[in-house]
């Protein structure tokens, strides 16, 4: 394999990651999965105990390192779960707890709460690890990040996340698994007390320096702009308004909002200027103040995957820029992405590590073909086509993601990419200088009055150009092949770009065409195929649908249906209609029976094989069941909770199957596969 020999560590990157994603698809349990490693490292030194001897160069040394690796990302990613830490707190839950915990770093608050991430030190008296998203009401006493409290809590308010109930939901479960939490308190009811300011603590220091930093800054800019500066400076999202936002979604430079290489890059290039006279001194001081400020800043900024991918990168990239020796960008890129991936192998997953990277490779890879194939000597015009090239690389590697994930394109990236990025350089550069000022108590009125101007120019932009007829694509479905056949498709075009007349890349550009038209046609027909029966859930109100050949039909007034129940119906179904649910339907071999609070059950020369229930009946389940013979009884999330557990006892009794849509999540039924599949 010539990856191995050239580039090892992309190589490394690769295999831990690929055994990372499949220990989430198939776990391996580590009483397996560690002899095998063993196995696998004695084959390896055997083999390369052979190649030496004979001195002959043997072919399954890259077979079996590939192998290791992927049992090394399977085991890595095993140890970081829960159930493989000894001293994970769940283990010491007892009816009445004692907690302990530092509150770590505070995350978007939703409605009346604000909400922290926070590390468990402590749990009746034994000293464990992990992590819990802690929630606290606005009404109670402000806490801080660094703040270590003191909580008395039952086993009853320690929850796990929620999981997505509905199919094709937001997996809230899933997104906080990847941060590495598990579970959640509430401290509405808890009784707890701060037992430690933490004055001398990094993370108080670092909360302290950042609430000097946002009240200088919001003391001389107007409300919008100071929400933008956060946003850009220190990566705080929660006071930009939602139609900001959605205007930077619209016209593609949302990616500037998130603090990654981009910003990082400008601050290496602020910090090269700031410190060019440390450098005609001493290189070595210079490395250490540039990258120092660097890891100072990713510290500030809350360490987020963007911000750690594009602060390692950067700084390879510095040590061996300023050692005069050449660096490889791809070596850079994917070094980052294996240390990131050995803090924590839960960045593979995370959105934010997924698009950086994807943007910074493909820029690395297709910006020197666009230049090689529309060369520009001129200066002004080059950095105007280089701007141009630049944006469309890095749009073009994040794509299939932002198809993926958010199921929309915005048809003006490049005209809003082009005003913006040379607007950001500006703003960046101004509120770096601020920000130092900050740190040294000095205000300089009229800066900040032009930082405010910048700031408000930028969000113009971006609201003028989402007000262009057709901005915004949206709603458009992309399947996980469809993900996986693009990036295929990126990796054809830029072996086709780099090399044209090459006749085999036109074969290799060819069969990916004929690829895609096979994928979608094979997706097209299974939709035409497959019906479906559905039981959403939702609160207080019954939704219930079928689906067929790409359209499905929702038995619900449009009014009283969850908008993101609604997005996310609009995203898998060409079309979305509306009718009145009547009293029993047919859907396949299940005949079906809806009760509503009327409680009407009895209907002549009907026997339903499923009972569903709505707006809590005051019926008498059992003689429901003596009369019905039902196999199946299902709940639904407009019933009262006491009424469920009511009929849930009957339901057992008779060993009649029960169904709570609440806390099953979604009932589905699948014609096609003649059987009713939980939605888990």
């Amino acid at each position: 394999m010539k990856i191995l020999s050239r580039y090892p560590v992309i190589f490394l990157t690769i295999f831990l990651a690929i055994g990372i994603a499949i220990d989430a698809v198939l776990p391996i349990p580590l009483k397996y999965s560690i002899p095998l490693f063993l196995l696998g490292i004695i084959g390896l030194a055997g083999f390369h105990f052979y190649q030496n001897n004979h001195i002959k160069k043997c072919n399954a040394i890259p077979v079996l390192l590939a192998f290791v690796t992927i049992i090394l990302g399977q085991i890595w990613n095993g140890i970081n779960q829960p159930e493989n830490q000894a001293k994970y707190f769940t283990r010491f839950i007892q009816p009445d707890n004692v907690l302990i915990l530092k509150l770590t770093k505070e995350v978007k608050s939703t409605g009346a709460y604000v909400n922290f991430y926070a590390d468990v030190l402590q749990m009746n008296q034994h000293r464990v690890t992990g992590k819990l998203l802690v929630k606290i009401p606005k009404t109670k006493k402000v806490l801080h990040i660094g703040n270590k409290i003191r909580l008395l809590i039952d086993a009853s308010q320690i929850h796990d996340i929620p999981k997505a109930r509905n199919p094709f939901g937001f997996d809230y479960r899933r997104f906080m698994k990847h941060h590495g939490i598990y579970h959640q308190i509430n401290l509405k009811n808890a009784a707890y007390q701060i037992i430690s300011e933490q004055h001398f603590s990094w993370l108080y220091q670092i909360g302290k320096l950042k609430n000097h930093i946002k009240n200088r800054f919001q003391k001389h800019l107007s409300t919008q702009a100071f929400a933008l500066a956060m946003t850009l400076l220190l990566g705080e999202r929660q006071a930009l308004s939602p139609k900001v936002y959605q205007n930077f979604q619209a016209t593609g430079t949302v990616h500037i909002l998130a603090i990654s290489g981009l910003h990082i890059g400008i601050l290496l290039l602020f910090l090269n200027i700031l410190f060019k006279p440390v450098k005609t001194k001493s290189t070595v001081l210079f490395l250490f103040l540039t990258i120092g400020v660097l890891w100072f800043y990713a510290l500030l900024t809350g360490f987020s995957a963007s911000v750690l991918r594009a602060v390692i990168m950067f700084s390879f990239l510095q040590i061996g820029l300023q050692s005069k020796r050449q660096t490889n960008i791809y070596n850079s890129l994917f070094l980052a992405a294996l240390v990131m991936l050995l803090i924590n192998p839960g960045y593979l997953y995370q959105v934010g590590f997924q698009m950086s990277f994807a943007a910074v490779l493909a820029i690395v890879s297709f910006y020197p073909v666009f230049n090689q194939w529309f060369p520009v000597s001129r200066k002004v015009s080059k950095y105007f086509t280089d701007l141009f090239w630049v944006s469309l690389s890095a749009q073009l590697g994040v794509l299939p993601l932002s198809l993926y994930y958010f199921h929309q394109f915005p048809t003006y990236f490049l005209f809003a990419n082009s005003l913006s990025i040379p607007l950001l350089f500006l703003i960046l550069f101004l509120g770096f200088s601020l920000m130092l000022l900050g740190f040294l108590h000095l205000d300089f009125i009229f800066l900040y009055q032009i930082f405010d101007r910048f700031l408000n120019i930028l969000i113009a932009i971006n609201e003028a150009i989402a007000r262009l007829p057709h901005s915004l694509i949206q709603n458009i479905r992309f399947s996980d092949i469809l993900l996986v056949v693009s990036f295929t498709g990126l990796i054809v075009l830029y072996h086709f770009l780099s090399k044209p007349k090459i006749y085999r890349n036109w074969i290799w550009l060819g069969s990916w065409f004929v690829l895609l038209e096979v994928v979608l046609f094979v997706q097209n027909r299974q939709n035409l195929h497959a019906e479906n029966f559905y039981v959403f859930h939702q609160y207080k109100t019954p939704v219930v649908a079928i689906s067929r050949a790409g359209t499905i039909k929702i038995y619900q007034n449009k009014q009283l249906i969850n908008k993101y129940l609604q997005k996310s119906l609009s995203l898998h179904y060409k079309h979305v209609q509306y009718d009145t649910l009547s009293f029993y339907q047919a859907f396949g071999n299940y005949r079906i029976l809806h009760i509503d609070s009327l409680g009407i059950f009895r209907f002549k020369n009907f026997q339903p094989d499923i009972v569903i229930l709505h707006y809590s009946p005051k019926i008498n389940i059992e003689r429901l069941i003596q009369n019905l013979n039902p196999k199946i009884i299902v709940a639904d999330g407009s019933n009262y909770p006491s009424f469920i557990r009511r009929w849930q006892v009957s339901a057992q009794k008779y060993h009649i199957r029960f169904y709570d849509v609440n806390t099953q999540g979604a009932l589905v039924l699948s014609k096609n596969e003649n059987k009713m599949k939980d939605f888990d």
